[in-house]
């Protein structure tokens, strides 16, 4: 991206730039009017039938001295340039000749620092053409452009930053000029913030093209979604590029992350490699789909990837050493079947299916964990709500485990301590059935299963995740309470303790979603049912940043 923006031509800005007669000499990186360059500094001239063959740019000085500048790109209405390092402060005279034009010539005035910032749409506004560097606390370090090109749009949008301190400390690398013969103090600012200036010198590979490194960035910021960035150099100010900011919730709070692609609910979840998937379930129009959406947390932003060989829903999914494995369903719509018993792994570096070996029976509606390396999956729709077993799948093989002791479907399932903890439920088909407030757990060292304190209140149709060793069970439906017949729960349950606690409400309640994804510091709920029945399929993508530690 860098050597693009050094390089093209600015067509947005080049009419009005081209009015100055006859030649407009500007900072190619902020293409601000008036604005002095700096010698070693790109430039650019702008002007109307500039010669394009053999270009030739001189630019005379105020000692007198005239010499040849290094051209990057010439059009016939701008020349990008490098105004020469030996170039004297004070005014200067810039000159382009070819051999298809008449020369055209205009004055600059030359300073020894003149910093000027590079934008992704080579304007010197909007999105900054840089990189961000995260940190996490164990070391590992993340590498994020801050603009992303939309080809819908044709513009760059900025890739949201988390400054969530779980997500580690943020670094920026900002791509400028005019910067390098600074003898004072370079200093920088985001959202009106001050930065730490860790380095300002030249980048190195590419001629005229200064980097300078700041952060971390403050925290504070994390409640933005866009901020400035200005920098100073030896008192002289910049232009202002800007960094979109992924507004963070506080711990114990809820927020939001970009909408799915497309609606959906009853569909499965997983999390491989750092990302989210979302796989097949139905939209409103309760048509099932092979579709799979993958969420980038670090960029914010979903895309389609290879589907599924056949369209499901209420299917069970989990991940095991970066791969997906997708595990029941049905692909039809309504509580009676038929259902399957396909087991298919996905490889998203691949974006590969393969069959695996099928399960010993047919569920719909149940759920999965894992652990130790293998796959634990647990009830379904009638008759399979006591359906119990494992697959490992290393060695494509299952085995039927002692059954679930409360018959049940629409559960959430987690695992915690190499133990499977299932809870909730509803007992028929029907999302008008019976539900129950059970929380079972198998260990399987031990072959067997025991009851521990249940829910709150009985709720089926429910969304379960472990974060920081508790079980978190959200949302739901039956609820007659609410218009929307959908339950807001969120319910926290202590292995150690053995009890329940009551967390805020969810701001948006859903029901039909099989698994969620604790990641970051965040546990991600994407789409839902947002009423009764399998019509509401939802876009929204709700987050929650835990607080509870249970060991």
């Amino acid at each position: 991206m860098i050597q693009r923006v050094i390089v093209a031509a600015a067509i947005l800005t080049q009419a009005a730039l081209a009015q100055d007669a006859p030649l407009a000499i500007v900072p190619a990186a902020s293409y601000a009017r008036n604005s002095p360059v700096a010698p070693g500094s790109i430039a650019s001239a702008f002007g109307a039938n500039l010669a394009t063959a053999n270009t030739v740019v001189t630019v005379a000085d105020s000692a007198g001295a005239a010499r040849t500048a290094q051209i990057f790109a010439a059009s016939a209405g701008q020349v990008n340039f490098l105004v020469p390092q030996e170039t004297a402060a004070g005014p200067a005279t810039v000159t382009v000749r070819g051999s298809n034009g008449a020369p055209a010539s205009g004055s600059v005035q030359v300073s020894a620092v003149a910093p000027a910032l590079f934008s992704a749409s080579n304007t010197g506004r909007g999105v900054a053409a840089a990189l961000a560097l995260r940190v996490a606390a164990d070391g590992a370090r993340t590498s994020i452009p801050l603009a992303l090109f939309d080809p819908d749009s044709r513009t760059f949008l900025g890739s949201p930053l988390d400054l969530a301190p779980a997500s580690g400390q943020v670094y920026l690398s900002l791509y400028g000029s005019g910067i390098r013969n600074f003898t004072g103090a370079v200093v920088a600012t985001a959202g009106g913030e001050s930065v730490p200036v860790l380095g300002a010198l030249p980048q190195g590979t590419f001629a005229g093209l200064d980097q300078v490194n700041i952060g971390p960035l403050p925290a504070a910021l994390a409640a933005r979604d866009e901020i400035e960035i200005p920098i100073a150099v030896d008192g002289v100010r910049s232009n202002a590029v800007t960094a979109s900011i992924l507004s963070a919730p506080a711990a114990g709070a809820w927020g939001r992350r970009a909408d799915l692609l497309e609606a959906n609910s009853e569909m499965s979840i997983a999390e491989a490699n750092g990302k989210l998937y979302v796989i097949g379930g139905y939209p409103s129009s309760r048509v099932s789909v092979a579709t799979v959406e993958e969420f980038d947390p670090i960029a914010s932003r979903w895309r389609l990837t290879k589907p599924m060989p056949v369209a499901l829903n209420h299917t069970m999914s989990v991940s095991v050493s970066g791969k997906i494995y997708v595990i029941g369903g049905q692909p039809g719509a309504g509580g009676s079947g038929p259902f399957v018993d396909t087991v298919y792994e996905f490889d998203p570096a691949a974006e590969t299916w393969t069959v695996r070996a099928p399960m010993p029976t047919e569920p719909g509606g149940g759920a999965a964990a894992v652990a130790g390396g293998r796959i634990y999956v647990a009830g379904g729709r009638p008759p399979r709500g006591n359906d119990f077993a494992v697959y490992d799948p290393a060695a494509n093989t299952w085995r039927v485990l002692p059954p679930l002791p409360t018959q049940r479907n629409h559960i959430g399932a987690a695992a915690i301590g190499g133990k499977i903890f299932v809870v909730g439920g509803r007992f028929e088909a029907g999302f008008e059935s019976e539900r129950t407030d059970r929380l079972e757990v198998f260990d399987p060292a031990a072959g067997s299963w025991t009851t521990r304190a249940g829910m709150p209140r009985p709720r089926g149709g429910v969304n379960a995740v472990a974060a920081d060793g508790c079980l978190h069970v959200f949302g739901g439906e039956g609820n007659d309470e609410a218009p929307s017949g959908v339950f807001p729960d969120h319910d926290v349950y202590n292995p150690v303790t053995d009890t329940w606690t009551r967390l805020g409400p969810m701001p948006v309640p859903v029901h039909g979603v099989t698994g969620a994804v604790f990641a970051n510091g965040l546990i991600y709920l994407p789409g839902g049912g947002i009423s009764l029945g399998g019509s509401s399929g939802s876009t929204i993508h709700q987050v929650y940043r835990p607080t509870m530690v249970c060991r």
